[in-house]
């Protein structure tokens, strides 16, 4: 079998455990999904590679088959990270595609990273055809400001370490491959800190 047929094997299957996650929000029958899948466009990004830079305008909403995104601002020459994508979860930059206006902030590959894409003029087809293209884009935008108002709480009212564990304890197999930087960024506090957070919990 050809490395290119194993990459489409891994996708299929990686969209389909995609598919059992939307489900709840968004259930398909067989050819519902079948006909939602070749709407997708299948992009792929080397480990550093920018998917987004700050300026330019977010064309697609995408799910990540795999590998792990980082999005940040850049704040007085330094890199502030807010948010990561892990696999099967929503990568956008909201604001930037549903206004189809300048993005705010950098989203990067932080490994080689896989995302299945749906374009900003190829949805508002959908929109129009399919009463179901309308629950996907509605779904995204529901988990971003879920994921959002849980962050905003968290940052006010969770100790860095009780924040890291909450990380730790959702994402348990993608937080080992962040740079202590980066995620040191994201919880809002110094990477001494989070080393003395790191080597409390582990005991030592």
């Amino acid at each position: 079998m050809s490395e290119k047929q194993l990459s489409t094997i891994f996708i299929d299957k990686q969209l389909q455990k995609a598919r059992k996650i939307l489900h709840p929000y968004m259930p398909m029958e067989d050819a519902q999904w079948q006909k939602f899948k070749s709407s997708l466009i299948i992009r792929k990004y080397a480990k550093n590679e920018f998917i987004l830079n700050e300026g330019e305008t977010e064309k697609y909403l995408s799910i990540v088959v795999s590998g792990v995104t980082r999005h940040y601002v850049l704040s007085k020459g330094e890199e502030k990270s807010f948010d990561f994508s892990f696999q099967h979860e929503f990568n956008c930059s909201y604001a930037s595609f549903i206004q189809q206006s300048s993005s705010k902030f950098y989203i990067q590959a932080l490994e080689p990273t896989i995302l299945a894409s749906l374009h900003y003029n190829v949805l508002q087809e959908l929109y129009k055809l399919n009463p179901l293209s309308n629950i996907f884009g509605r779904t995204a935008v529901e988990q971003y400001y879920i994921w959002r108002e849980e962050r905003e709480i968290s940052l006010l009212t969770d100790s860095a370490e009780e924040r890291y564990i909450k990380l730790m304890e959702k994402y348990p197999i993608y937080i080992q491959k962040i740079p202590q930087k980066y995620l040191s960024s994201y919880l809002n506090i110094k990477p001494e800190s989070l080393s003395r957070i790191k080597k409390k919990i582990a005991g030592g």
